[in-house]
């Protein structure tokens, strides 16, 4: 008797109906271990609940892909979206957690940034509404 298989949404891999792609398993324990990253960070809920707000002010898509990259063609990327420190932890631990040191960007541009303590185009971050954290 043969196996009934499904196609993943996410990796386009086929499994077994029935069960889980491997490919999620492996997703969840890549969102919870960050190389480089051992102080556990980016994986408190703290973390995690300001990373939601911050990427729903700023319009769930990358703001320097909208300020310099796509302006012309009316692109924006909302997929891989990170939350990037304007100042860095390393530098101004103080900051780690302070809503206008923080800008959603997209993967790419996030890792074109790096670390450095100023941004290549405009922004001015909107306060969030209600409680912090």
């Amino acid at each position: 008797m043969s196996k009934i298989l499904k196609k993943c949404n996410k990796c386009l891999q086929k499994y077994e109906y029935g069960k889980s792609c491997s490919c999620l398993s492996k997703q969840n324990k890549k969102m919870l271990k960050i190389t480089g990253k051992e102080d556990g960070f980016y994986a408190s809920s703290v973390w995690r609940k300001l990373r939601k707000r911050i990427i729903l002010r700023d319009g769930a898509f990358c703001r320097r892909c909208v300020a310099i990259r796509n302006t012309h063609i009316n692109m924006y990327d909302t997929e891989n979206l990170e939350v990037h420190h304007i100042k860095p932890r390393s530098e101004y631990p103080e900051l780690e957690l302070e809503p206008t040191n923080l800008v959603t960007l997209c993967k790419t541009c996030n890792l074109q940034l790096g670390t450095k303590t100023t941004l290549d185009f405009e922004f001015e971050a909107k306060p969030l509404a209600g409680p912090c954290l």
